[in-house]
């Protein structure tokens, strides 16, 4: 989708951009993401649909505005600094720019090319009428001119895929990434090397990292990451695999440093979040963009992991007691309470009824029942009730002189 004034009117992330690339110098993708506060993914986002609309220029280190980039905000009624005259400056931004059909030098170079080829043929064809040489030179030398013609083209096109971007060097300078679909490229002259653009997946298993309370914990993580300036990508780094995955490990280890062992465990996305951000810092200088960092296992050494089990299954022994005495608790408050309303006779079958099921089953059973404990302790009442009382003249020696004198 062309984006026309109105449109970047409506988006205020790309508008900001703009405004920030219309100053004279280049800006990196960090200094456009600080000075706007967004994240690095919506950057990445906008500037990918910028560029290919041609509204900014990818430079060596950085960004800048373009001349289509100037005009829009012209019409959208901002000012736009002039250009100062840095003649290094422009040379070196002119071999760099992409031209939608190619830099000057093909343009001549194809142009020429089959001017060549005709004037090659005229000069034969002269030649050949002033009998000068044979016929049969002269078809020999058409047809090797015309072959030579052929292999010419087909080594000079490439067909590039629509998920790959092609990085031209001419003569060992950067012109520029070309693609996708055809690309004609100058032999002998042009060294073209292909940037996969397609998301790639790095896994790293079992990546040994030491907590800040000093548990060793080997951490198995995965991240997927793609290629948004494949310039750099070529020209800033060697090989994008095997940095890319490096730094991931030495910033895991970094991140895991800061958390507890406990917070490691129990905040697994905050460290996803902070490991992308850190990566970001970094790679965003490559051309390279992580899209998601993920940790997908943790293990602790066997002790801990011993001692966690012991303390989840003592954690859920308690909780299963307290649940269980709240459930008998709670069943006796609902007996009572349903005691409470019964009758004498009710009560009576309730109780004629829990000893005939005490009573079931093949093994012997003794059975004393309430009323035979009640009917024994009334008895041994009335026994101590009816019991003569005991001769206390022992226990008081001064009555029984006083009973013995009035006998006498």
């Amino acid at each position: 989708m062309p984006l026309t004034p109105e449109v970047i009117a409506a988006d205020e992330v790309s508008l900001q951009i703009l405004l920030i690339l219309r100053s004279n110098r280049q800006f990196s993708i960090h200094e456009v993401s600080r000075t706007i506060a967004q994240p690095m993914g919506e950057i990445w986002n906008r500037m990918t649909l910028l560029e290919k609309n041609k509204l900014i220029e990818v430079e060596k280190d950085g960004y800048k505005l373009s001349k289509d980039g100037e005009n829009l905000l012209l019409s959208l009624g901002y000012n736009v600094p002039k250009a100062l005259e840095d003649k290094q400056s422009k040379k070196e931004s002119d071999v760099f720019h992409i031209h939608p059909f190619g830099s000057f030098i093909e343009m001549v170079y194809w142009m020429l090319l089959p001017l060549t080829i005709t004037g090659l043929l005229m000069f034969v064809a002269a030649l050949y009428a002033k009998r000068t040489i044979s016929f049969a030179w002269s078809i020999t030398f058409i047809i090797f001119l015309l072959l030579s013609f052929i292999l010419y083209i087909v080594t000079s096109f490439r067909k590039v895929p629509e998920y790959e971007s092609l990085v031209v060097f001419r003569l060992g300078k950067c012109i520029g990434k070309r693609g996708p679909g055809p690309v004609l490229i100058i032999p002998l002259l042009d060294k073209p090397q292909s940037v996969d653009l397609r998301v790639k997946h790095q896994e790293v298993p079992h990546e040994t990292c030491i907590t800040q309370d000093n548990v060793q914990l080997d951490v198995d993580f995965v991240f997927y990451w793609k290629i948004q300036e494949p310039v750099w990508s070529i020209t800033k780094v060697t090989d994008p695999d095997e940095s890319i995955r490096l730094l991931a490990t030495a910033l895991l280890r970094a991140v895991i440093a800061h958390f507890k062992f406990n917070d490691v465990i129990n905040q697994r996305e905050s460290i996803n979040d902070l490991l992308k951000l850190k990566i970001d810092e970094i790679s965003a200088d490559w051309g390279v963009y992580v899209t998601t960092m993920e940790i997908r296992e943790i293990k602790p050494p066997k002790e801990i992991v011993d001692s966690m089990h012991k303390q989840v299954s003592a954690e859920w022994q308690r909780k299963a007691t307290v649940i269980q005495a709240d459930g008998e608790a709670e069943a006796l408050r609902m007996l009572n309470a349903a005691a409470i309303g019964m009758d004498e006779k009710t009560k009576s079958l309730k109780y004629y009824e829990t000893l005939k099921g005490l009573g079931q089953g093949s093994a012997t059973k003794y059975i004393f029942p309430m009323e035979l404990m009640n009917l024994a302790r009334g008895v041994n009442g009335l026994q101590e009730h009816d019991k003569p009382a005991a001769d206390h003249s022992d226990e008081h020696p001064d009555n029984a002189g006083h009973i013995e004198g009035e006998i006498k």
